[in-house]
């Protein structure tokens, strides 16, 4: 069961990277909202994402790591006039709070992505198994 939540996991990452950096790109040519490409760090967050995916999937002895460190980048949501961490943009399932101060001349946008968060969960409760299949793929590929 593990080893399929792990499939499951890397189909996401490589989808919702090809999503994040179609998303990017068609910012950056102004097909989509202009404030989308920096959000996504340009295409490089969703490449990111791919390449996590992929390797996860090949069962890499550093995928589950990188993966974690990708889920977990996506959790936060801050946003203000001037900076935004939300590099779970396009597939997300969040609650975030607006907070104003000074008759909303500062506003501020704190959240938390819960899919992130589940795939975050799912993936340290699969660890061990993770770890099991590296050291079943280092034994095959020494033969």
């Amino acid at each position: 069961m593990k080893r399929v939540l792990l499939k499951l996991v890397a189909v996401f990452e490589i989808v919702s990277g090809i999503a994040g950096m179609y998303a990017a790109w068609a910012a950056l040519i102004g097909m989509a909202p202009s404030e989308l490409a920096p959000m996504l760090w340009y295409g490089i967050f969703p490449l990111a994402s791919v390449f996590a995916g992929v390797v996860l999937w090949r069962v890499s002895r550093f995928a589950l790591g990188l993966s974690i460190v990708i889920q977990l980048l996506q959790v936060p949501l801050v946003m203000t006039e001037r900076f935004s961490l939300n590099l779970g943009a396009l597939m997300k399932l969040s609650v975030s709070g607006v907070w104003c101060a000074g008759d909303c001349k500062v506003r501020l946008v704190l959240g938390m992505n819960f899919l992130a968060l589940l795939v975050f969960i799912i993936l340290l409760s699969c660890r061990s198994e993770a770890q099991t299949r590296v050291v079943e793929a280092g034994e095959v590929s020494s033969i």
